[in-house]
């Protein structure tokens, strides 16, 4: 039987001190009180005497019911296992505003969403991710439209962004959106289903996915720059096309180098992911299966597509139908990320008890099937 209750030590015990934290900023969001983070983990700041905690409850990594929250969110379950569920046409769009576009990674259409959402006092603040001082990623609460603009572009380094989530609510915004990676999605969407913990979560009206397929630990980054002949320092932008980790810095200069090569930097708890196209969103957004300048969109709830929508009408995007052909190539690396990663996970997973079985997860299948 899944353990769905826990405290402070069971999460360093289960999660923090076994490679499997994601460094999301869950478990301290609503804990400043004991939880601080140091190396892109959370640490204790003091002893915590509570039996069920908070922390365990809202960690993505303690326990995750995929079909559960499709129902509590959507109000149905998927029928496409590698995206998740979603409705209608999945699309390729961009931001009409050149501003925009000049400012964001690809197609700009999560500035613009959240710029058009601000504008229109839907939201009255929206947590995103900037980049600190030596390319650190910070949570960011941004309230006009410049904050979004200033906070642009991938990352592709961990930020704790629903940490951010804690500091909209403590500086009294009532209508929050939140731009995540799967992780984060996946933790939010923990904080607002909790039926122990009551933080106010109704605040957060909107999550927008990013597609994910890993990001890179910050320290094995540096040292990776460092044998490109560049430093963290001078990087003015990632990105990752065709392949190729690309790395352009402040003095214009471009790098390339295989993404294969990259390997080595990846964080050890993206390893046990298996959500690429951050599936439990109101819309997801991402590069993969678009033409460059323009951004794949998945319309999941009815919040997420009625605001896409919206935009379109407005002119604030422009979006069209992706081809068969691009769609594959998003399922296709989606299919990747979890066959790869159900690996990793296998060989963390203890045997599962069913009853009086006691069988390995990947012979499960097997084994009641006969075959």
């Amino acid at each position: 039987m899944t353990k769905e209750k826990g405290n402070l030590m069971d999460l360093e015990a289960e999660v923090i001190y076994n490679g499997l934290c994601c460094y999301c900023g869950s478990c301290g969001a609503f804990c400043k009180e004991y939880i601080t983070y140091e190396n892109e983990l959370p640490k204790t700041k003091k002893k915590c005497y509570e039996i069920c905690g908070a922390c365990y409850d809202f960690c993505p990594r303690t326990f995750f019911a995929p079909f559960e929250v499709d129902r509590a969110v959507f109000g149905d379950v998927r029928t496409d296992n590698l995206l998740g569920y979603y409705q209608g046409e999945i699309l390729t769009a961009r931001a009409t505003d050149e501003a925009v576009r000049d400012k964001a990674q690809d197609g700009g259409v999560v500035s613009a969403l959240l710029a058009l959402l601000l504008e229109h006092g839907e939201i009255d603040a929206a947590v995103v991710s900037k980049t600190g001082e030596n390319w650190e990623p910070e949570p960011f609460v941004a309230t006009k439209r410049e904050d979004i603009l200033a906070a642009a572009g991938s990352k592709y380094t961990q930020c704790p962004s629903v940490l951010g989530v804690g500091d909209a609510f403590e500086a009294g915004y009532k209508n929050i959106a939140l731009v995540g990676l799967p992780c984060h999605i996946q933790g939010m969407r923990k904080v607002q289903l909790s039926k122990g913990f009551d933080v106010g979560a109704d605040r957060v009206k909107l999550l927008i996915g990013l597609l994910c397929t890993e990001t890179f630990d910050m320290a094995m980054l540096t040292k990776k720059l460092e044998e490109l002949g560049t430093s963290i320092e001078e990087v003015e932008k990632f990105n990752i096309k065709k392949g190729s980790f690309i790395v352009q810095t402040k003095t214009g200069k471009e790098i390339k180098t295989p993404i294969r090569k990259m390997r080595e930097c990846v964080r050890e708890a993206c390893d046990y992911c298996y959500d690429f196209a951050a599936e439990f969103a109101d819309v997801s957004v991402g590069s993969i299966g678009s033409e460059d300048g323009w951004s794949t969109v998945i319309l999941r709830s009815e919040a997420g597509k009625d605001l896409v929508k919206r935009a379109e009408a407005a002119g604030i995007i422009e979006a069209k139908k992706l081809t068969e052909e691009q769609i594959a190539e998003v399922r296709n690396l989606a299919s990747f990320k979890k066959r790869e990663n159900l690996k990793h996970i296998y060989e963390k997973t203890e045997p599962i008890s069913i009853l009086n079985m006691l069988v390995e997860p990947e012979m499960l299948e097997r084994f009641l099937s006969g075959e």
